[in-house]
């Protein structure tokens, strides 16, 4: 198995990129909130791991041409069309439909290959969030005071791709492996036709079956898996798709970048994700990197290295020089350990680390 594992810093230098909403608990109920959570004995701003798939997705959609999956809404569920041969961003982003149909049960899930943290704040909100107050006053009458809290810092996120999992689909009768619906799940009348009202079922599935026909999708009693052009492809745009995210709230009052302007990114043959801890940390009101620590930490993982994986590195000139780093120095840091490295700005990482992930593929 293989995972394409990276690590990306969002530079927000004055931003309100997901909001948890009007404070309830104030009298004047006028304090609109950013959302944080306690670590120890300090509170941290974030940005909801679903809010940067949502970003995520926008950014396949407009720079990738990808055809989203339409949403469907069944009682108080919202889920997608549950197609990942059509739909690329089922099969990257996985999904869950549960309910029944007809009295039949249509319940599909699949785990997501791409997974993702929060982006959290490196800094804590005492160093980071302020408040502004604001007053509307575009109306007749009195103006009407409101109070908006907004920070200044850099999130760090970390994500994991699973290589394998991409254009595979599973048929087992397990949460997250029933990936498709097959003909066992269509009751059949005494003759083996499958019973009225069952139409929209057996639709699906005929439906299923003839894209797959159409790509060449390999099928087998327990999985089918798409030709490898085409998982190649939801792979690396996947990825490279990080190069030009787009998305976050308040941007018209804000308007913040949120593309990353540093990254690593490397392939593991391991579920895990080297990058998660504490290598970029806050040190008196300064954001360090820890070069040491990345040169230790892969050095013991090293036998889930590929043979010929590089670290890929990118980064913004401007966004290193501002935090006092060298990545050069870092760099060397990192080879002296025995660990090989690509440098380049944040597109040419993304571009040298897509060429690896193709050519897993073959």
């Amino acid at each position: 198995m293989r995972f394409a594992t990276g690590m990306v810093l969002i530079d927000a230098p004055h931003s309100a990129l997901n909001m948890l909403g009007i404070d309830e608990s104030l009298a004047d109920r006028n304090v609109t909130r950013v959302k944080t959570f306690r670590r120890g004995g300090k509170r941290y701003p974030y940005v909801s791991p679903q809010a940067w798939r949502y970003w995520w997705r926008f950014t396949l959609k407009e720079h990738f041409n990808w055809e989203l999956s339409p949403l469907y809404r069944e009682q108080k569920q919202v889920f997608t069309a549950a197609n990942p041969l059509k739909y690329p961003d089922d099969d990257v982003f996985g999904y869950m439909r549960a309910f029944k149909k007809g009295g039949v049960n249509v319940t599909v899930t699949r785990v997501s290959p791409l997974k993702n943290t929060p982006l959290i704040s490196i800094l804590p909100d005492r160093s980071s969030v302020t408040v502004d107050e604001g007053y509307a006053s575009r109306h007749e009458g009195d103006p009407v005071p409101y109070s908006q809290e907004f920070y200044s810092t850099v999130f760090k996120g970390a994500f994991s791709l699973d290589l394998d999992s991409v254009g595979r689909f599973t048929i087992i009768s397990k949460a997250g492996f029933k990936n498709l619906l097959t003909w066992d799940d269509v009751p059949k009348d005494k003759k083996g036709n499958p019973k009225k009202g069952t139409e929209d079922v057996v639709n699906e599935i005929k439906e299923m079956e003839r894209i797959a026909e159409e790509l060449g999708v390999k099928r087998t009693g327990k999985e089918w898996v798409m030709p490898p052009e085409i998982r190649k492809k939801r792979a690396t745009e996947a990825i490279k798709a990080l190069r030009l995210l787009t998305g976050g709230a308040k941007q018209s009052q804000y308007h913040t970048d949120v593309t990353p302007k540093f990254v690593l990114l490397l392939n593991v043959d391991a579920g895990i994700n080297p990058f998660i801890s504490d290598l970029v940390f806050e040190e008196r009101g300064e954001i360090r990197f820890d070069a040491g620590a990345l040169a230790k930490r892969l050095k013991d993982l090293k036998e889930v290295i590929p043979k010929n994986a590089r670290l890929c590195i990118g980064y913004d000139e401007g966004f290193t020089r501002s935090l006092g780093w060298d990545v050069n120095e870092i760099a060397k840091t990192l080879e002296k350990a025995g660990v090989e490295v690509f440098i380049g700005t944040v597109g040419e990482a993304i571009e040298e680390f897509a060429k690896e992930i193709e050519a897993y593929y073959g």
